[in-house]
This record gives structure tokens, sequence and C-alpha cells, in this order.
């Protein structure tokens, strides 16, 4: 049985973040999109997306070098976002306006401008924002909230799994698909992985408080489908 439904969620946007949570809007549809919140995914994902191919091309020399080194893995990067990070955000946002929360997306700007940075120089750290929730939710609802996006995760690499089997042996042009369905099921898992770490703001703290048989089922699927993807032959 849920508990009495007095557990208050407010994740109150920093400094950085983007324009104030407003506690008292909600939503007139399931999904609604406000201007801003268009405006901060589009720069989240353009500067993550950026961030993802320079340090795929081992940073900004070899860029400078030879300029089609980055045109090869944008697509990759590109793949990576729209699915490790984007369908993971949205999947938090969905779960919490069932809720009747108000919930919108908030890009933290310090975090992706130092992805930038950091890419630069071939690796990424990122934290590029959150979707940010207001409402008076159960604990467990707030848990279930945090776990659509590692589940989501999980989906999406079981569903770029077997193309990349099918796909990644063929001839090239096909070969191309079967590399940016590794690469997705790679990111997805590493990202799914990271966010359950158990640890605040992660989805991990908000899971584990609420059901530790949610928790380590989410951890298991992912060690799982990692164990089957770097074990299972390719098909030739």
């Amino acid at each position: 049985m849920d508990k009495k439904q007095n557990f208050q969620v407010r994740y109150v946007s920093s400094q950085g973040w983007g324009e104030p949570i407003q506690v008292n809007r909600r939503p007139d549809t399931k999904m609604s999109f406000s201007k801003y919140e268009k405006e901060q995914l589009v720069e989240s994902i353009g500067i993550l997306t950026i961030a993802f191919t320079l340090a795929l091309s081992n940073g900004l020399t070899p860029v400078m070098n030879d300029p089609l080194v980055f045109l090869k893995k944008l697509p990759l990067a590109f793949g990576a976002v729209m699915t490790g990070f984007l369908l993971h955000e949205l999947a938090h946002k969905w779960m919490a306006q069932q809720y009747g929360c108000w919930a919108e997306y908030r890009g933290n700007r310090n975090g992706l401008y130092f992805a930038l940075l950091m890419s630069s120089f071939g690796f990424l750290l990122a934290a590029p924002g959150a979707v940010m929730v207001s409402g008076r939710i159960t604990e467990r609802q707030n848990g279930i909230i945090a776990a659509v996006g590692p589940i989501t995760n999980v989906i999406i690499a079981l569903v770029a799994f077997p193309i990349y089997l099918l796909m990644a042996g063929l001839e090239q042009p096909i070969a191309l698909i079967g590399e940016l369905a590794r690469f997705i099921v790679v990111i997805n898992l590493i990202l799914g992985g990271f966010n359950m770490i158990p640890v605040q703001p992660l989805d991990g703290s908000k899971i584990i408080a609420w059901s530790k048989y949610a928790y380590f089922g989410i951890i298991i699927a992912i060690i799982s489908l990692a164990m089957i993807y770097w074990n299972v032959p390719l098909i030739s």
C-alpha cells in the first residue's frame, strides 16, 4: 500500500540552472512544454552533442588537424545525446506529470560549459541539467519518477542491441548503423549505471530510499545486459 500523500518533493533550481521553477503552475496537458523549456532542451542538446563529438575525437587538437574527424563522430554523439540524455530526462518528466507534479527541464549552463571545456582535452564530465519537479507525492511515487530514467536507458540498450548484432558485421555503409547501435548500447548502459549510484542528486538515491528491490533489480538488469554485450559474438 502507498503511504499517505504527505511527502513533498521540491527540487528548487539553483544559479546556472535557468529560470526559477514556478511551483503553482501545472501543465494543461500531459507532456506539455513551455517555450523556455524547449529553449533549454535545444541548448543542452546542442552543447552536449558538440562536447560528446570532441571527446570521441580525442579532443580539439585532432579536430583542428582534420575536421573530418569531427563529422565522422558527430552521428554517434548525436545518437548518444538523444537517447542516453534526452529520453532519460523526458521519462522523468512524463512520470512526474502523471502524478500531477510540475515538471520541466532546466539546463545547467555551468555544467554544460564545463563539459565543453573538458571535451576539448579528449574526455567528458557532464552535469548538463535535470528535470525540475515540484509537487506533493509519496516516497514511492518519488522513487518511481527517479526509476523511469535508468529503466529507459535499459530499454533503449535492449532495442539497440539486436540491431548492433545484425548489422555490425555487414558491409559499409550499413555497418555504420551497427556502429551507431553499438555506441547507443554502451552509452545508455554507462549513463543508466552512473545514475544508479545511491548518492544525491542521482536517481539511485531516490530509488533505494523507496525500494531496495527495485534498486537492485535495475542494477541487475544493467549488469546482465552489459555482460551479454561483452560476451555475445557478432553475427557475420
